[in-house]
């Protein structure tokens, strides 16, 4: 982790207002929440760790007889989030949960950590913040 990131971000819940928002997802205002804060590092937890995978399935939902295929594309948003200078990282345990291959999958520049050590980090941010 960055020593000069002021807050902790943290993403557990996965697709989290997805169909109300259609357009957006909990990562949207990481990068504005990175600029304005002088930096964050970004933590994805349990099912929200398969945001860092790459993967050839777009997100589809049926409800009733009505398909939405416009979700949000959660590696594309974790994308962006490395683009604007944020720290992402995943813990081990969301990882492994997805499976033998998530760890070959994860996007350029995603760092594993240690889950039971998350905690322990906490009183070096500024702010910790649940997405």
């Amino acid at each position: 982790m960055a020593d000069q990131a002021r807050w902790l971000l943290i993403v557990e819940k996965a697709y989290r207002g997805s169909v109300e928002t259609r357009f957006a997802d909990a990562l949207y205002v990481v990068p504005e929440l990175h600029r304005q804060s002088g930096g964050c590092d970004l933590v994805l937890r349990g099912p929200a760790a398969g945001y860092a995978l790459t993967t050839d399935v777009a997100p589809e939902l049926r409800i009733g007889g009505r398909t939405l295929a416009s979700l949000p594309d959660p590696a594309a948003s974790v994308t962006r989030v490395l683009a604007a200078g944020v720290t992402v990282m995943v813990e081990e345990d969301g990882l492994t949960a997805l499976g033998h291959t998530a760890r070959d999958r994860l996007l350029p520049g995603v760092r594993v950590i240690e889950g039971g050590a998350l905690a322990s980090r906490w009183p070096a941010y500024e702010q910790v913040w649940f997405l």
